[in-house]
């Protein structure tokens, strides 16, 4: 299950930046990393829940330089995105930037997870 996908994540090196709940239609979110995570090499976005359709991704390092990653793919429920590579292989991020849509189902809404590659 999730939490068993969880694990075998952390042992590969990936941590779990924050999670945020999916709200109706057209929605923004930011999570704040900061520099005490330490830093990455790599993102993804994991969906739990129900489905969304994930448009952007927006890396603001902790220089504050933006790195635009357009995702543009639909993220089933239990799903996650392919691993992107951060421009410079290895940052600080000061926070993630993510647009997607919802795809509600009788289930609710998705919940959405940042997930780093150290």
């Amino acid at each position: 299950g999730p939490a068993d996908a969880q694990r075998r994540d952390r042992e590969r090196g990936w941590e779990l930046l924050g999670s945020k709940k999916v709200g109706f239609i057209v929605d923004r979110d930011v999570v704040h990393v900061g520099r005490s995570e330490g830093r990455f090499r790599a993102i993804k976005i994991r969906v739990r829940n129900a489905p969304i359709y994930m448009n952007d991704l927006k890396v603001v390092y902790a220089n504050g330089a933006p790195d635009d990653l357009p995702i543009r793919t639909d993220i089933r429920n239990g799903g996650e995105s392919r691993a992107i590579d951060l421009r410079g292989r290895d940052r600080a991020i000061r926070e993630v930037q993510m647009v997607y849509r919802s795809r509600p189902t009788f289930q609710g809404f998705a919940t959405v997870e940042v997930w780093g590659l150290h």
